[in-house]
């Protein structure tokens, strides 16, 4: 019997990450507005589209924020990829959202931007079309710190920048990338002092942070793209650098 192999062995293993990749969460633009597909559709949906949302999921996996996004990027006209970390063989640990308690896979960033480099590689082989990296939470983090491969623009929602790792510290972006930061000033994820603060001050000048506070409901929530609103500034955001 054959053991199974570590957890550092697997997180960039080409086997683990195909697996991200063929398992993600596909949208495109369609007659209704947004229709769900797999990756193998995508070779006849990437002609003449504006971009492709690129999006981690957080660290409870492909949930409704996932499906949600989904929809508002592929009603807006881009293909959505969304690979699945917990496709994965082996895939540790890294949240308790009941708590809520993340921090529990330090290495599972890493794992995540292996994901983002794979599914850019798959993504253009098919298209030179823009690619927006988009994430929210865990996902987020990876956005913010995704380094490898140029991209036109990063959307981060749920994550403050600020951290006691430094590997989750910061952005990545080049100037010539714009991001957009969203987040709740009292999310409740980010009850620690270390982690509190917003991605601004990391920013330069192309980029934006937006910190809702209150009275704004989204003032302690984790997910603000639920609201139309918000929804609207993404869009807008995104239309600016297209």
């Amino acid at each position: 019997m054959v053991a199974a192999p570590a957890f550092a062995e697997t997180a960039r293993d080409a086997t683990e990450l195909a697996r991200t990749y063929e398992g993600a969460l596909v949208y495109i633009p369609g007659g209704q507005g947004a229709e769900q597909g797999t990756v193998a559709d995508l070779a006849v949906h990437l002609f003449d589209v504006p971009a492709v949302v690129l999006y981690m999921h957080g660290c409870s996996g492909l949930i409704e924020i996932a499906h949600a996004a989904g929809r508002m990027y592929a009603e807006a006209g881009y293909v959505f990829v969304a690979p699945d970390s917990f496709a994965r063989s082996d895939k540790p640990v890294s949240c308790r959202p009941e708590g809520p308690e993340g921090g529990l896979h330090r290495a599972v960033l890493s794992w995540r931007q292996a994901e983002v480099g794979h599914a850019i590689a798959q993504i253009r082989a098919l298209t030179q079309a823009p690619i927006i990296l988009a994430g929210h939470s865990e996902g987020a983090i990876t956005a913010a710190t995704f380094t490898g491969a140029p991209l036109v623009a990063r959307v981060i929602e749920g994550w403050t920048c600020n951290a006691g790792w430094p590997e989750y510290i910061g952005l990545a972006a080049p100037e010539a990338e714009p991001v957009l930061s969203l987040v709740g000033k009292r999310d409740p994820w980010f009850r620690l002092p270390v982690l509190r603060g917003d991605c601004g001050e990391f920013m330069d000048t192309n980029d934006r942070s937006v910190v809702f506070t209150a009275p704004d409901p989204l003032f302690d929530q984790h997910w603000t793209s639920g609201d139309a609103g918000v929804q609207a500034l993404i869009l807008e955001f995104l239309r600016d650098q297209l």
